[in-house]
């Protein structure tokens, strides 16, 4: 399940005023501190979850969203964020992006 708030319709009805509508793909980002979702406009693939919200369609790895429970998209900043209902697992302090590999089981995504 994916929710909107109102100012993140807001800002994707802006953003496409001008262009035709596509599909939206949140995808797994690492990221310094834990993994996120991201966004970029794509077609959906084989294991996707097609959800449409709000006359927007989103697609995601269906296991993906199982992970994540539910998603609230959201802006921040100028910025789109999507928040899972079940956090991804930090990173160890101890652990970097680059080095992720040859860490413990807590630093993988």
């Amino acid at each position: 399940m994916i929710e909107i708030s109102l100012n993140a319709q807001k800002e994707l009805d802006d953003f496409f005023k001008n262009q035709e509508k596509k599909p939206i793909r949140l995808y797994l980002a690492p990221g310094e501190q834990s993994s996120r979702l991201e966004f970029l406009l794509d077609s959906p693939a084989a294991g996707d979850d097609i959800i449409t919200v709000q006359n927007y369609t989103f697609c995601i790895n269906a296991e993906l969203l199982h992970k994540c429970g539910s998603i609230f998209i959201d802006v921040l900043d100028d910025a789109f964020i999507a928040t899972p209902r079940i956090p991804f697992p930090k990173r160890s302090p101890s652990c970097s992006a680059s080095s992720c590999s040859t860490c413990s089981s807590s630093c993988k995504k």
